[in-house]
Parts: structure tokens; sequence; C-alpha cells
């Protein structure tokens, strides 16, 4: 398909994509019922990402321009258009087999989330048993204090008034916020209990304060590489992403407080400790700084902490919140890596009018979060045995953290570097300018290993091309394996297309 993008244009380029094939269907030059090219081949074509042929395929789809069928692809036209003749196999009413699922193909889908998708996609190779992947991201199940929940559990449903399990207040239960609020008080922050509001998981935290804040046309700056769902979860809501860089000492302030002068983002969204997907952790000058401009242009802060209880190399600095003055930095916390992800509880730390919207939010988003977890935590965390398992899984880590770092350094070709992650699961590859992170990946599965996607966790399109490797979750042999599997496909990659390798200054860049 030969269309010609204009990279110097500040159209994005997936609209470029999406005017482009919708103008040459509807003038009939790409007829009703021709197959568009996959996702992945288009990528691969035009040298833009898979999340920008994804958005601008989900564009057509959204207008009744094309429809995917599942399994065989995109065609243009809706399902009851024409469409390849060997596509349908009739049944023996005349109907085709694939109609009847295929009808909801024409209806308008106004969700946004391409890298969601795409990361699906991407990660379905790894089912294969044979295959090592270091793409998940997660905690190490053999940690989880299962047994421990299971007895507070069982002790919340003998002990407790049986009322506590009627439908809760949207706020959450009022023991496990103050915990938090106790919590927040041991890493600098001012916070009450009523400055509290409990989520189901940190994710819900980060959508609703986009629903509460960001509109359609909202600037919003962020770190680049960052966080792929919190990506989808601004991009859903119409705004306009803005990448600033990160180096070893997290996001970069100096350019942060030229796109706020530039831009007046209407949120500012940053992994301060254990930065996803760097690993880096962000200075305590930086922290003071976006604190100060946060003040200064009356922007709010989304800070996410998902685990900086896993600082690896002393302690973690202070929380940009302990920084606030005003409230102008809402605070997130997550307990899934730190217990365990199914229970799916995370909170907000908020003050002013801002926490009496975002309880609003949550009441119609899903009313409140299971009270039994919410008193089964509580009690988890307030007992003994909480710092001791906590302790023990950072030790885990560490060792784990530390021989990938050996086993990069021992098996990785020259020309690639990586990120030495202070806190948190995972680390960065930066790949040499000839290899993109697409052919880094589908070389890794060849090999026998999965690794985060780069371009799933950048704002804007790419280069730079990187990969993410996660480590918490896999034992120490297995670990150093799929390094060195991931290190032999991209040594064959880079002696099939040799060129110039430049180090990349930062770990990415706006």
């Amino acid at each position: 398909m030969d269309i010609q993008l204009r990279r110097d244009d500040d159209t994005p380029l997936y609209r470029q994509l999406h005017s482009t094939i919708a103008a040459r269907i509807r003038s009939g030059d790409i007829a009703t019922g021709t197959r568009l090219p996959s996702v992945r081949s288009l990528a691969r074509h035009l040298g833009v990402s898979l999340i920008t042929v994804a958005q601008a395929y989900d564009a057509l789809a959204a207008e009744g321009l094309v429809h995917a069928a599942v399994g065989r692809g995109t065609f243009v036209g809706g399902p009851g258009g024409a469409a390849p003749a060997d596509a349908h196999a009739a049944d023996g009413q005349g109907h085709s087999a694939s109609t009847e699922s295929e009808w909801q193909a024409s209806i308008p889908i106004y969700l946004r989330a391409p890298r969601i998708a795409a990361m699906h996609a991407m990660l379905r190779p790894c089912r294969r048993p044979e295959l090592i992947s270091l793409a998940g991201g997660t905690p190490d199940p053999t940690l989880f204090p299962v047994r421990a929940l299971g007895r507070l559990w069982h002790r919340a449903m003998a002990v407790e008034d049986p009322r506590f399990l009627q439908y809760g207040t949207p706020q959450g239960d009022h023991n496990l916020r103050a915990w938090i609020a106790a919590y927040c008080a041991s890493i600098g922050i001012a916070a009450r209990p009523e400055d509290v509001l409990i989520t189901s998981g940190s994710q819900q935290a980060i959508d609703l304060v986009a629903r509460t804040l960001v509109g359609p046309g909202d600037y919003v700056l962020l770190e680049s590489p960052t966080f792929p769902t919190a990506l989808d979860i601004f991009e859903s809501r119409g705004a306009k992403l803005i990448g600033m860089p990160v180096d070893t000492s997290g996001a970069r302030t100096d350019v942060a407080a030229a796109l706020i002068d530039r831009f007046r983002p209407r949120l500012v969204y940053t992994i301060p400790t254990a930065q996803n997907p760097t690993g880096s952790t962000m200075s305590e000058e930086r922290r003071r700084r976006l604190a100060v401009l946060a003040r200064q242009h009356n922007v709010v802060v989304l800070e996410d902490d998902t685990c900086s209880e896993f600082t690896y190399d002393g302690e973690a600095p202070q929380a940009i919140k302990a920084h606030d003055a005003g409230g102008h930095v809402v605070f997130v916390k997550s307990f899934s890596k730190t217990v365990i992800p199914g229970l799916r509880v995370g909170c907000i730390v908020a003050h002013g009018a801002i926490m009496a919207r975002l309880v609003d939010a949550k009441s119609v988003v899903d009313r409140f979060t299971s009270p039994l977890i919410q008193r089964a935590l509580w009690r988890y965390l307030s007992s003994p045995q909480y710092p001791r398992d906590l302790e023990k899984a950072r030790d885990t880590y560490r060792r784990r953290r530390d021989t990938a770092i050996r086993a990069l350094g021992e098996w990785m070709p020259a020309g690639v570097t990586w990120t030495h992650p202070d806190a948190g699961f995972n680390l960065w590859i930066s790949l040499p300018g000839q290899i993109t992170a697409s052919e880094a990946f589908e070389e890794g599965i060849r090999e026998g290993v999965a690794c985060g996607l780069g371009d799933l966790f950048l704002p804007h399109t790419p280069p730079p091309a990187g990969l993410r490797i996660s480590f918490a979750d896999k034992p120490e042999a297995v670990l150093v394996e799929g390094i060195r599997r991931l290190s032999r496909g991209l040594a064959r990659l880079i002696e099939r297309e040799p060129g110039r390798v430049d180090e990349p200054e930062f770990v990415t860049s706006v």
C-alpha cells in the first residue's frame, strides 16, 4: 500500500494514515471487501509503531469504513458489504457462519485502548510452555502471603458485625484509610483518613483522576517511556500526550518546566520511584522542583507509587506529595505488588475539593471496593508479619535485579545499553539506532524469550527503540537463560544490519 506520511507535520502520524486510507476508500480507490494489510505488516512497511496503525484502523472502524473479522483481518466496508469470495462458509439456511457475530463490527466503538490491544496480540506467543517471558512486570506468586490473608479473611468473617458487609461507603473502610494515613505520615505526607479514597487497584485510581480532571483536547505531560495503560487511559479521555525525557535521576524537570510553560497541561503524570519501565528513581531535588512547578502553574501532579517499598540501594526519597502545599499533588498507592495483585486494592490521597469529586467518580464507576477485602487487608497490614514478608520479598527481588544486571553485562552485544534499576521490577534496554523494537521483540520470540515491546511505553511515535525486561517473577537461573536468549537474537540482528551505534543521552526523549 503506497502511503506517504509527513513526519515533519504537526498532524499525528495515525491521523495522517487514517485520513489517507479513508480518502481512498471513499473515492473507490480501495474497493469494498478489500482486505487491508495486517497491523504488523503495515507498521513495518511504513516504519511506524504498531500503535500508530492500530489507532488509524480504530478510527476507520469507528466511522464504519472498515470492519475487523476475528482471525481473518480488517476489511473495507461493513460486515454486510462485499467480502472475499472464500471468506464465509454458508450454513444450511443460507446464512454465513460468521454473520451472527460480525454484525457487531458495524457498531461504533468509542473505547480507544491501542496499547492494551497491541500488548495482548503481541504476547499471545508467550503462552508456549517452552518460551521464557520477561514481559510481565509482576511479583512472584510464591511470595504471596496467601495463608496469612486466608486466616485474616476467616477472622473478619467470624468476628466482625455482619453489617460491615452491607453496601459500603464510596470512600472506603475507615480502618484501612486510617492505616494509610498513618503510613503517609511515616513518609512525610500529611493526611487524615478523610483525605484517603480506597480504589480497586492503582489502575482505577488513575482512571478516576483522568475522568475527573482531564477532558478532550487537554494536554497531559508524562514521562517517556511510562506505564502503557496510563497512556491509554489519558488518550481515551481525548487528551493530547506530551512526553518528557527520563534519565538515571528520573524525569527531567528542566524539560518539564519548559513544556508546562508552553502547553499548560491539565495534569502531570509521574512514577518517581521504581519508574515503569526504566526502574529509575527521581532525585530529591527534582521532586521538590516538580512540586514547585505545580504550585507556580496551578497544575495537578498525579504521583503513582506502585512499589517504593522495593527500593534496593538505600532509602527511597520522600514522595513528591511530601513537598506539596495547596493540594496540587494527588498521590496514588497500590498494594498489588507489595501484597497480592488479586486483591485489587489501591488508594488515592488528595486534599481539598478534588477529593470530593474523586469520591463522586468512584460512586459512578463501581460504588465501592469490597469491604471484606479491605478489612482483611487492613488486618494484614497491621500485623507484624507484613514488614517481615516485605523484607523477604525485597531481598529476593534485589538478588534477581543483581542477577539480571550481571547477565546483561556478560551476554549483551556491543551497542546495547540498559538502565540500572534502583527500585521495582523492571529495567529498560536501549537498542542500537538501526534496530527497531518490533524487530528485537520478534527476534526474541524466535529465540524463545519475550520482552515488553518498547513502543507500547511511549506517548509518541518511535524512535528511540527499546525493550522492557521484568526480572521479579523468575528464578535466577531462568532469568539468566532468558537474557542469554535475547542477547543471541540481538547479536544476530546487529550483524545483519550493521551501522553506526549511538548511545542515547537519556533513556528516551521527547
